[in-house]
């Protein structure tokens, strides 16, 4: 019997739409929200702040303590288990903490689209954005807690390609689109748009009802804790897996700018290879990675994605010590390859990490654990690695990167090895 457009167009929509993902929408809806809401205001304040400042006449000295901001993000383990232990009953377990804390994110966005960015206002700025990324670093711990403890296996794996892509795209609005928005209009109607995304979130998550199951998880028979989870015996390979892909990242990717600079290319080259870099890692790296773990297994996947992020160290390190001549279409390649393999072992790792988290009954601070070693990882490469450029040159960074990713490769090969004795993570179980 020949089916009717109505049902083709439906059978169409269901397969684009994802089944699974449309059959969970409201809980998915409010987690993309609150990702997105996150990455903004660490965009504005390591994005579009500095060039806002440094428009209206302040020092380069004066913008250098400004990635300070992200502290929060790298420190929040310390206070995550108060976020898994304390809740209000009247208002859920992850709503306890989501909905405040997006309050705070509305009021500092808010007063800064009254206040505005400039050198007379920088202090005020500056202070609100600190604590704007205080709150939403907590937030965080609350929003992962969530996703851990309500999904699994392949699903999971979307779960978390949305989760890096959303606070990606948040990033972007608010350094990329609040510097356009801040031409065209100025800065007030910049800040006001920006403020309208966590107004959304907030307003998702208050009508979520009382008693809901994605509010009331489980209470666990013990007080969290960091010790907690560093005594479960994935924790420290987790941990150690967590720092060297995010250093493997950063020595292929992030010196890479600075290597074209000195190569003399042009800032507006070097910004396009930046933007498309972004677009890559967010859709090809994280809907990649989320496909992959369907297909070959999350370790598999982080392995695939730490060898790609190998390639493109090794590839940044034959033109360093001038083997192959810089050409356009290498470089290229080399952004592309360390672009995609950031977004593969970003959804492989966090996967990882939700997974594990979510078998025990402390999973805001489990996944959080994770989450600040990455972060953590990113701050001292960046100072580790242009020291160490200093010292012996781009080269030899570029091949610091190549060896952490075959340590990573290692480390993930033996988890994986362990693995087919005895399951570890319900993630590998597709």
């Amino acid at each position: 019997m020949r089916l009717s457009h109505v049902a083709i167009l439906s059978h169409v929509l269901q397969k684009i739409l994802m089944r699974e993902l449309f059959h969970h929408r409201r809980l998915i809806l409010t987690l993309a929200l609150l990702y997105l809401s996150q990455g903004i205001p660490i965009g504005i304040a390591m994005d579009a702040l500095p060039t806002l400042l440094r428009h209206d006449g302040a020092p380069l000295q004066a913008l250098a303590f400004l990635p300070l901001v992200g502290l929060p993000w790298v420190l929040k383990f310390l206070w995550a288990p108060l976020v898994d232990n304390y809740w209000s009953v009247r208002l859920g377990r992850r709503r306890s903490w989501i909905l405040p804390m997006q309050m705070v994110v509305l009021g500092c966005l808010l007063a800064l689209a009254w206040a505005g960015a400039s050198v007379a206002t920088a202090t005020w700025a500056v202070g609100l954005l600190a604590v704007a990324s205080l709150a939403s670093a907590t937030q965080d711990i609350a929003t992962d807690g969530m996703a851990a403890e309500h999904f699994s296996g392949e699903l999971l794996a979307k779960v978390n390609a949305i989760q890096v892509a959303g606070v990606m795209i948040g990033f972007f609005a608010g350094g990329a689109g609040s510097l356009m928005l801040t031409g065209l209009f100025g800065q007030r109607i910049a800040f006001l748009t920006m403020f309208c995304v966590p107004l959304l979130s907030v307003c998702v998550v208050a009508v979520l009802k009382l008693g809901d199951v994605h509010e009331q998880p489980p209470v666990a028979q013990f007080k969290a804790s960091l010790l907690h989870f560093l005594r479960r015996p994935l924790a420290p390979s987790l941990l150690l897996l967590a720092f060297l892909s995010a250093m493997t990242a950063v020595s292929g990717f992030g010196l890479s700018k600075l290597y074209l600079n000195d190569m003399g290319w042009a800032l507006e080259e070097i910004g396009r290879l930046g933007m498309v870099g972004g677009l890559v890692t967010v859709v090809l790296g994280c809907g990649g990675g989320a496909w992959l773990i369907k297909r070959i297994g999350l370790w598999r996947s982080f392995s695939l994605g730490v060898f790609l992020a190998g390639c493109s160290a090794l590839l940044w390190f034959v033109q360093a010590a001038q083997w192959l001549a810089l050409r356009d279409g290498l470089v290229w390649s080399c952004i592309l390859i360390g672009s995609l393999a950031t977004g593969i072992t970003s959804v492989a790792i966090l996967t990882a990490a939700m997974s594990f988290a979510g078998q025990g009954d402390q999973a805001g601070t489990d996944v959080t654990a994770v989450q600040s070693t990455r972060d953590l990882s990113e701050m001292l490469a960046s100072s580790f690695l242009v020291a160490l450029t200093a010292q012996v040159g781009y080269g030899g960074a570029f091949l610091s990167g190549c060896l952490l990713a075959a340590v990573a490769l290692t480390v993930a090969l033996r988890l994986q090895a362990r693995d087919r004795e005895r399951p570890i993570l319900s993630a590998d179980r597709f």
